[in-house]
């Protein structure tokens, strides 16, 4: 049987005293959409509840769901979980967890090693825990979800992420110990 390679296989590790980056592994990454007028109901029902606007997140029963549009979420969860097979009669369901790199930046620079690529304001007020935002960094489109003041987590597409990596590790320098 084929095992998974992460895209970061290569990756030279970053650490500091005020910034850590990694890749967040095992887990599976779900898109969920539908037409039907019915459909976040039936979701709800499924996956025990959804985020009330775009941009928001919420933490139910050991998952991530984030509203990406309307009548349209992304569903993380631990790579065990089946709720993707268990949604596959309510609308447009698509398994994106081979497409997508998932690497965090915690610490007490995250937020301004973040804004020097991404037009978002970073500022603690306005990009508060829960929040996502898809944009774009390096030319690349790209998740970025906060989970609390000082650690984010980037969803970027696998053919990119090391691009991105190479190029958050060089906007860190600054951090590095």
């Amino acid at each position: 049987m084929l095992e998974r390679v992460s895209a970061l296989a290569t990756a030279k590790p970053f650490k500091s005293a005020v910034l850590e980056l990694g890749e967040v592994r095992g887990i599976t990454l779900t898109q969920a959409a539908g037409l039907d007028a019915e459909f976040e109901a039936k979701l709800a029902a499924v996956a025990g509840g959804l985020p009330a606007k775009a941009g928001q997140s919420a933490e139910i029963n050991g998952r991530t769901l984030m509203r990406t549009g309307p009548a349209q979420f992304w569903i993380i969860a631990p790579q065990a979980d089946d709720l993707g097979g268990m949604l596959g009669y309510l609308g447009a369901v698509t398994p994106l967890s081979h497409s997508r790199t998932r690497i965090y930046l915690e610490g007490a620079a995250a937020r301004h090693v973040l804004a020097k690529g991404i037009p978002l304001d970073f500022h603690e007020s306005a990009f508060t825990p829960g929040m996502f935002a898809m944009t774009g960094l390096h030319h690349t489109p790209v998740l970025v979800h906060c989970l609390s003041a000082q650690r984010f987590e980037i969803y970027v597409p696998r053919t990119f992420a090391l691009d991105i990596w190479e190029w958050l590790t060089d906007a860190a320098l600054e951090y590095a110990s």
